[in-house]
């Protein structure tokens, strides 16, 4: 098989530009979001979103240039709940819908992402 003959991966197929302008439009529509807004305030758009969209090519298997805090770390204070994680994944598939990426693809990124779910919730705390 020659390089040429390579399978592609959703990084390659979905490409950088697109990627870059689903992850900006996805931070626009969050910031405003009634049920996960709320979890940007007091936070810089343009910092969130060079961040993500590093974040996003890694993930989606380009450059791993991402150098923010690791998932956990970074979600833990925010007390993220699987309604509020779900709602994320809602306007990310809308994003995805409505720049017309193919309907396969995705469900590539989606399904990457809710791989990703476990380090984002805050575990439930034991009542005592």
């Amino acid at each position: 098989m020659s390089i040429d003959e390579s399978p592609k991966n959703l990084f390659q197929l979905i490409g950088p530009e697109f990627i870059a302008n689903a992850v900006a439009e996805f931070y626009r529509r969050a910031f405003e979001d009634v049920m996960i807004g709320h979890f940007f305030f007091n936070s810089d758009i343009n910092h969130i979103t060079a961040q993500q969209i590093t974040f996003a090519t890694a993930l989606l298997g380009g450059p791993s240039l991402y150098r923010g805090k690791p998932l956990k770390a970074a979600h833990s204070a925010l007390h993220i709940r699987p309604a509020h994680f779900a709602r994320r994944q809602v306007l990310m598939a809308e994003v995805l819908a409505d720049l017309r990426l193919d309907k396969t693809l995705a469900q590539g990124w989606l399904s990457l992402e809710l791989q990703l779910k476990p380090l984002i919730l805050t575990e439930p705390q034991n009542c005592r």
